[in-house]
């Protein structure tokens, strides 16, 4: 959409120079795009961003308008090399040059890890490789990529050379209501020259074209605040470190034409030995010294900011160089030689020579770019400087008469979001994963931190003010998936399974393909999962992330059509509204967000041949012995594993909002809590059934049932009602149906009831009644429960009612079948009481302190209530017994150069399998000479390199020969006895 003949020639020109070195054609150089939010940015892995893989325009705002911003931008790095000028540039706005090469010094040209991860795929960078690349993400699309300036083909001929640089490059973009129209991008300058690099100058170049801006179209206009207040709706802001564009007029065609801005959030520390320029009271050489903080600082100034990290380490609490330097310049005068680039990074007009470092003025429109610079600064060898820089968008020409109010008041927002440290909404943490190999399958057990580490975001949004949000949760744990790769590498992974809580939670992620797609289905939670499609001998990688579920308020707008009523529907209600004004409706918005994927080896083995495998038992310790059927437990890790009991207990039901909230807790052998896991479930909901497995806890993983079963008909739920004590006649007493369609099961413990007669006032008639729980001892309290949805909350009591539940009572009502008391209800369950002697002269009725003994059903699930139950282990062992008959064997045999498990000519496997847990394996030639002594030891406490039953050899003698073809003797000598063989190789 731009720009001259003379200007396409150059590109062309350029390109045609890079075609021709020697450097390969099938070196990654990568643009993707970040479009996690309303604004669309191409980014590189060779310094460029905000143009595309084509040379056109590469930054569109507002998503999916096609309206450009960014013709082309990059970062330049200059320093003195004795009197020579040296400058790195990722972006020349002239030609579109870019010098630096994807990828670390020492990296091949086909390396391809040479490219730009961004989350959620392919994410993290593999930390082997990058080991200073983040892990975990921290916005909701990541990207990161590295760089270098070594390759002195990618440098501009005859003008420059390299400087010994890396450039470790993140970009940020969180898709929140107050985020959506701004995009990070943070640099980190590594010197890897092997020398201090000095008079060192960082600048961001920017050639931003708003719309059309070839021939007389270029009508953009480009301004600079280095330091200034504004006074805002009443409000005083400060704003420092910005530069911006716009328009003026506004692009034909377009709706809305916004304005640009790049505020320098960091950049080099500006440290000077004696002076303190922040006024903090710190000296500059201490603002990093946390043993200065620590000896002369009081502990509760230690983090001024309160984001959560110690002023010493916190960026926005110790003194920067910030932007020394705002250059402007046009197509037809721009710097073009090292020389020009850098004294413009330094301050200086290129023509004149003179010291102007801000060109702040509003120029003449025409088509602009302009350089934020920052420094001078000193770059030991091996060193990092950081730079970050906050790319906003917004609109203006709808709202204020200049284009800096409103960028203003986004500038707060970006600023704010680096003051704190980066305090975003993001996914939960990823557990630890441990693989667990076993023969064909591998085990996978990862612990609760997900579950248990609150989203800082809540510290930041639960307070009353200008980021308040009523609608964010602290703990937004959701779910787990897993996933496995038979490399490890991007793009390989497949998806095993998918678990999340059953919460009432359930949604499906519409913008990824169906096999992959994140989703709740409310299936339950688990920690552990066995992969039995597997195959002894391959090594297999796994990786288990966690996703979240918040919601976040936000707001609604209406669409901007020019000079025209129209209406516009939000929710449920109408507004009308006229030209530019817009209604906002605040109201939640569901997120949710995964983390990123890192793999674990996990490779199957046969267990060692005198291996005995572990045993678990549960036993009922206390409560109702029917919710024994509701606990279960597996081995998941046997070399975890210790003859130290645990305990899985009941909680009791205690209601949240009306609703039951079921709980339970695994203890260990003291009865020390381990984990705990509670569940609501509504009223309403007539039949449920969900499970918990804790994580793996000495080798065993847990698992609680919650069961809430749906009665139909006329349900009985007591067997039978008993006189411990007492004249009065059974045929006074009955089992009668409990309440059908009803929701109280809730409220069913199964357990016995002890009924005791009681006078409510002494001096009066035995008329109510003491109900005690004899499993738990607990004594059930008073409710009147009415047998409708309005008392549904008061099931778990007892009460006298009468015979169409006119009323209830904690004392019995005398008088007729109608008015009269004629059951007792108990949690769930009723006995009907004979009318007769209820009447006065009628059948004898209980004395005071008699006793009915009132017996659960056992054909009905109890709801989980206060019981506790017992895992008793017997760890895992090996038999030392002589008598053990060996069955090693040599896979494969005959061994031949190329097999399944050999992957290259190179790498020689041959696998020993069936061994005892301890031996020693001596290989013969047919001939007598001991060529090769392997000691095996299959590993205790870790599966790490565990060897289990199997041993590899590489086919290399102790003098580090290949053998040769040939039959070979093997000998297993072992405290369970020998074995003699023999195996063929075949090269």
């Amino acid at each position: 959409m731009k720009k001259t003949l003379t200007l396409v020639l150059l590109m062309a020109i350029i390109l045609f120079a890079r075609t021709v070195t020697s450097t390969p054609q099938y070196r990654p150089f990568e643009i993707k795009k970040h479009d996690i939010n309303n604004v669309e940015m191409c980014v590189s892995n060779y310094g460029k961003f905000g143009q595309t893989q084509a040379g056109n325009s590469g930054l569109f705002w507002p998503k999916g308008t096609g309206n450009t911003y960014i013709f082309g931008a990059g970062p330049w790095f200059g320093t003195l090399d004795g009197n020579d000028t040296l400058v790195t540039i990722g972006y020349g706005p002239h030609g579109g040059e870019a010098e630096f090469t994807p990828g670390l010094q020492d990296m091949a040209s086909s390396d391809p890890n040479a490219i730009i991860f961004m989350y959620p795929s392919p994410w993290p960078p593999p930390a082997d490789v990058f080991p200073m690349a983040p892990q975990i993400n921290k916005s909701h699309q990541d990207s990161w990529c590295a760089y270098n300036d070594l390759d002195i083909n990618q440098h501009i001929p005859g003008d420059t050379r390299p400087i010994g640089l890396e450039v470790y490059q993140t970009v940020y973009a969180w898709n929140l209501n107050t985020t959506k129209d701004i995009v990070f991008v943070r640099y980190e300058l590594k010197n890897i020259s092997g020398k201090k690099l000095t008079n060192c100058y960082f600048g961001v170049c920017t050639d931003n074209d708003i719309g059309n801006e070839s021939g007389t179209n270029a009508n953009d206009i480009i301004s600079g605040i280095v330091g200034q207040w504004y006074v805002i709706d009443g409000d005083s802001l400060w704003v420092d470190n910005l530069g911006y564009q716009w328009q003026s007029p506004i692009e034909p065609g377009w709706q809305l034409t916004g304005t640009i801005g790049f505020d320098y959030l960091q950049s080099p520390w500006d440290l000077k030995e004696g002076e303190d320029k922040d006024n903090d009271g710190i000296p500059d050489q201490y603002e990093r010294d946390s043993a200065y903080y620590a000896e002369n600082v009081p502990p509760d100034q230690w983090d001024v900011d309160a984001d959560g990290t110690p002023d010493w380490r916190d960026p926005s609490e110790i003194p920067q160089l910030g932007m020394t330097a705002f250059k402007r310049f046009t197509l037809n005068l721009e710097p073009n030689k090292d020389n020009e680039r850098y004294i413009t990074l330094a301050g200086y007009n290129f023509k004149t020579m003179n010291y102007e470092p801000f060109d702040t003025l509003p120029p003449q429109a025409d088509d602009q770019r302009f350089l934020q610079c920052s420094g001078p600064f000193e770059l030991d060898a091996d060193s990092i400087a950081i730079v970050l820089v906050g790319v906003m968008l917004t609109d203006w020409d709808h709202t204020h008469a200049r284009p800096d109010t409103e960028l203003v008041k986004l500038d707060q927002t970006v600023q704010y979001i680096y003051d704190m440290n980066w305090l975003l909404p993001g996914p939960p943490p990823p557990p630890k994963l441990t693989c667990v190999p076993g023969d064909a399958k591998v085990t996978l057990i990862w612990d609760n931190t997900s579950e248990i580490t609150p989203d800082p975001y809540y510290d930041v949004v639960s307070k009353p003010g200008q980021n308040y949000d009523p609608y964010y949760k602290q703990y937004d744990f959701e779910g787990y998936r897993l996933w496995r790769s038979p490399s490890g590498k991007t793009g390989s992974w497949s998806l095993l399974a998918s678990y999340d809580l059953a919460n009432g939670i359930t949604f499906k992620d519409t913008t990824m393909a169906d096999s992959i797609a994140l989703q709740a289905t409310d299936v339950g939670l688990t920690h552990s999962f066995v992969d039995t499609d597997v195959r002894n001998g391959f090594g297999y990688y796994y990786a288990v992330t966690s996703f979240d579920y918040n919601q976040v308020k936000t707001m609604l707008d209406s669409i901007f059509i020019r000079d025209k009523w129209i209406d516009t529907i939000i929710g449920n209600d109408t507004f009308w509204v006229y030209d530019y004004d817009t209604i906002k409706v605040v109201g939640p918005r569901a997120l949710y967000f995964e983390s990123g994927l890192t793999g674990v080896v996990g490779t199957p083995r046969r267990d060692p041949a005198n291996y005995i495998a572990g045993k678990d038992t549960i036993i009922f310790v206390s409560g109702n012995e029917k919710l024994l059927g509701n606990v279960s437990a597996k081995i998941t890790y046997p070399l975890h594993m210790t003859s130290d009991p645990q305990f899985l207990r009941f909680g009791p039901i205690v209601r949240d909002n009306g609703n039951p909230n079921y709980s339970a807790y695994l203890l260990d052998k003291d009865s020390v809590a381990i984990d705990s896991f509670k569940v609501t479930i509504p009223l309403d909901t007539f039949a449920h059934s969900l499970f918990y497995e804790f994580k793996e806890v000495n080798g065993l993983n847990v698992t609680a049932s919650f069961t809430k079963t749906k009665t139909k008909g006329a349900v009985v739920i007591f067997d039978t009602v008993t006189k411990e004590s007492g004249t009065y006649p059974d045929s006074l007493i009955s089992l009668t149906p409990s309440i059908v369609g009803r929701a109280v099961n809730w409220a069913y413990r199964g357990n016995d009831f002890r009924i005791i007669w009681k006078k409510k006032d002494p001096s009066g008639e035995v008329n109510t009644v003491t109900v005690i729980d004899l499993a738990t001892g607990d004594t059930i309290p008073y409710k009147p429960y009415l047998e409708d949805a309005a008392t549904d909350t008061l099931a778990d009591g007892w009460c006298f009612r009468s015979l169409q539940n006119q009323y209830t009572s904690d004392t019995l009502i005398y008088g007729t079948a109608q008015s009269g008391t004629r059951t007792l209800y108990i949690c769930s369950g009723k006995i009907g009481i004979a009318r007769g002697w209820l009447n006065p002269g009628g059948e004898p009725r209980p004395s005071e302190n008699d006793v009915w003994i009132v017996t659960a059903s056992s054909k009905y699930v109890p709801a989980p209530f206060k019981s506790t139950f017992g895992i008793l282990s017997t760890p895992a062992s090996v038999l030392t017994d002589t008598t053990l008959t060996l069955n090693v064997k040599v896979v494969p045999n005959p061994y031949l150069l190329h097999n399944e498990w050999q992957q290259s000519s190179l790498i020689r496997r041959l696998r020993f399998i069936n061994l005892p847990d301890e031996c020693t394996i001596r290989i013969f030639t047919l001939n007598g000479d001991l060529i090769k002594t392997i000691v095996h030891k299959a590993t205790v406490g870790s599966v790490q390199g565990d060897a289990g039953g199997d041993a590899w050899w590489d086919l290399l003698t102790e003098n580090r020969q290949i053998v040769a073809s040939g039959v070979y003797i093997f000998h297993v000598d072992s405290k369970i006895g020998e074995q003699v063989g023999k195996f063929v190789v075949i090269r």
